[in-house]
Order: structure tokens, then sequence, then C-alpha cells
């Protein structure tokens, strides 16, 4: 058989084989994205503005294949790939530093000609551009190998290999549409939408929503995307990029076992699979970020994380304002008492602007989604420190990762509260209303 015909069934094989993940994955994905009737719905009224999964599929899957054949910066020592990821880490935020300033520029009304104003900095944005493009392919495949090989030490891999493949992209990630009711807290549907819309766009899209569906809407940056090749941004700390390429690769773990299954089933299966997620990827990446870049490990948790502490009129805390925030939000709510539970979260939310967190909306489409993170501060719910709890209660990361993923219902949990609990000599975990 010739070169050449062997060359053209290679191709043809390789082809087949991106159409089938591409088409899998597309599939799979679907399935998973899933909230419950409404989805649907929204979905068709956003239409025109929603994320295109398939055309993200066959660009990453090829471009990930075809690096997976090169296999670049093998041959580079370990600080060599340190060098390498920090020198793009520090690109990418003078990229965004340089586009803040160019914003500021044609927001300034002072300015009479902000393309002329800015022309130095759009050069050198664009000079950036260039050298992250090129560069952008080694350091996605050496961070690939670094977290790869920290689940491999966590005992997360299988037979010392990451399943699914760890790979991921710097990407701009879909803007994300969040849909609650007005009465509770409460993700009914979430639509990935194109990450080039203007603001302008994304409060239209919020508004239009919201009236049409009488309900709580906001459209929210992502930080990750748990498709395959997963999405990342590039432009935040180390120890964050490396806990969410490995919070993300959870995602597509456990789309092959129960706690994914079912993840869609209810709020709480949505929450306790999120959360897993940010444990896991938060114990990987501050052990990575330290091991390789020599990034200290943050301090443990002190004190009561229960009672929230007096506010300080010297200090303002975002967490504790945020959770205290969120406390009085659901007790308005449940008492029925909605209109008065949108003023109190409009001036709360004038309260953390004042104190230099920009943000745009608070209502309850962003406390249905930031909630959904148990071991953040806009969560309420108790599964966050019962899964905390639960990490602390198991030997190594491995225990507590093999046991939750065959949680199918909020109740499993409890049942593995309570018999590492009772491993322990603790009490038992109360049932749940």
């Amino acid at each position: 058989m010739n070169r050449k015909r062997i060359a053209l069934i290679s191709l043809g094989i390789a082809a087949l084989l991106l159409l089938v993940v591409v088409v899998t994955g597309s599939y799979v994905w679907q399935q998973f994205d899933f909230y419950g009737e409404l989805e649907g719905p929204v979905s068709d009224a956003v239409k025109d503005f929603r994320f295109d999964l398939f055309r993200y599929e066959v660009d990453a899957v090829s471009s990930k294949l075809y690096d997976w054949w090169r296999r670049p910066g093998v041959r580079l020592t370990p600080e060599e790939q340190v060098e390498l990821v920090e020198q793009y880490r520090w690109r990418a935020r003078r990229m965004r530093w340089t586009e803040y300033d160019i914003e500021g520029i044609y927001a300034d009304p002072g300015v009479t000609d902000p393309e002329a104003a800015s022309v130095s900095l759009r050069q050198q944005l664009a000079e950036f551009g260039l050298i992250q493009e090129e560069a952008r392919p080694l350091v996605e495949a050496i961070m690939e190998r670094q977290v790869a090989d920290g689940l491999d030490r966590a005992g997360l891999a299988t037979a010392s290999f990451a399943w699914p493949p760890l790979r991921f992209n710097f990407s701009d990630l879909p803007n994300y549409l969040i849909v609650s009711p007005r009465d509770r807290i409460e993700v009914v549907a979430g639509v990935h939408l194109r990450s080039d819309l203007g603001l302008p766009e994304i409060e239209a899209i919020e508004e239009d929503v919201a009236v049409q569906f009488d309900r709580s809407t906001l459209i929210d940056d992502l930080g990750g995307l748990g498709v395959w090749p997963t999405m990342v941004m590039d432009d935040s700390s180390l120890p964050w990029t490396l806990n969410t390429i490995a919070h993300e690769w959870v995602h597509n773990y456990l789309a092959f076992h129960p706690l994914g299954w079912n993840m869609f089933d209810s709020q709480e299966m949505n929450i306790i699979n999120e959360t897993v997620a940010s444990i896991v990827g938060d114990e990987i990446g501050q052990a990575l970020a330290y091991e390789i870049y020599g990034i200290p490990l943050p301090p443990p948790p002190s004190g009561d994380e229960t009672e929230l502490p007096e506010p300080d009129p010297d200090e303002f805390d975002f967490h504790t304002e945020m959770h205290r925030t969120r406390l009085k939000v659901d007790e308005l709510l449940e008492a029925g008492r909605v209109e008065e539970a949108e003023d109190y979260m409009e001036q709360r939310r004038q309260l953390f602007v004042a104190n230099g967190y920009a943000i745009r909306k608070l209502n309850q489409a962003y406390f249905a989604f930031h909630g959904n993170y148990a071991t953040r501060p806009a969560a309420s719910d108790p599964i966050g420190p019962e899964l905390q709890e639960l990490r602390e209660l198991t030997p190594d990361l491995a225990t507590f990762f093999h046991a939750v993923k065959e949680i199918s219902e909020p109740e499993d949990l409890d049942h593995l509260l309570a018999e590492w609990r009772k491993r322990s000599g603790s009490s038992a975990v109360p049932d749940r209303d």
C-alpha cells in the first residue's frame, strides 16, 4: 500500500472520529443542559442569540486532535513550562487591562476623538493577541498535563489516565441566561448565549424574557463550561484557572456516573453536582498552584462558619454581607413578600456597588445561579456544609469523590454523611424536610 493511500485512509479515520466525537458530545451536552418545561420556550425566545455549540465542538475537537498528534511542549523542562505559562498569564491580564483602558477612553465625554486617542493601545492589544494565539496551544497542553497528573496523584484517574481525557480551551465563554421564579429562588431555565453580546443587547434580552414569562432573569458571565473540550477563561489568577480546569473535568467525569445522570432532576441534585466539582477543583487546583508555581495555599477557615459576624463599620466583608443578604431574601420570599424582597435586593446591590463590587443585577436569578455553588456566599442551602463535612470525615479526596459520584438523589448524601459520622463517632444526620 503506497504512502498516499495510507495518508488518505488515516485522514478518513480521523474525520470519522471527529464526526463521532462532535455529534456524541453535542448530543450528550444537550441532554444534560436541561432544567424543566420552561427551558424549551425560553430557548426559542432567544434563538437568535444562542451559543453555537456544534461549531465550537468541530473547531475545538479538530484542534485537540491535531495537538494530540503534535504533543506540544513534551520536550520542555518543568522550569521552561512554568515560565511559558506565567508569561501567557501575564499577557492575558495585560490585554484585559488594555481593553478596560480603551473602553474608558470611548466612555470619556472629554475625549473628542477616541479612535485617535486609543490607537497605540489598540495596536498593543493586537500585537499581544498574535503572540497569545501562537502560544495558546502550547500553554493549554502544559496545563492539561499538569492537572491530569494532579488528578492521578490524588487517585481520581483510571489506571493513571484521566477519563474522559482532560482537554480544555482558553476561550471566549458564552454568556448564560438564568431564569428563576420571582416567588422563590430556583433555576427553571438556563440558556447559553453568544459571547459577543453587548450590554444593551444583554439588558434588552433580560427584559424581554422577564416580561414574556413573568420571571426573574439575569445574563451573567461564566468562568468555565463543562462541554468537551471544556472552556476556561484565561485572564484570572493561576490558582483559579487550575481550579476551574479541574472543576470542569469533574463535570465531564460525572456525566458517566449517577451524580451526573441525575444532575437536573432537582435543584438539590444540581447543587450537589456543582459543589462536588468546586470542592474537588479547589483542592486539586490549590495544591498544583503551590507545588508547581509556588503560590501559597489559602489559610483554612477559622471560627464558626454558621454564625454571621456583626457588620464591621470600618471594613466591608463581601462574603459575610452577601450571605446575610441571601438569608434575608429567603425569609422575605418564604413569607410571600416578593416585592419587598426585590426592593431589598436593589438596596443591597447599591451597597455592594458603593463598596467597590460592581454587581449589575441582584435578584432571584442571581441567587439561583450563584447559589448552585453551595460553597459560595450566595448560597443558603445546607448541602454545602454537609459536603464539606463529608470531605473532612473522609481520609482523602479519592475516597470522598468515589463515594459522592454514586449519589442519585439528595437523600443519598444524608446516608453517606450518617455513615461517615458513625465511623468517626459523630452524631447522626438530621432528616431532610
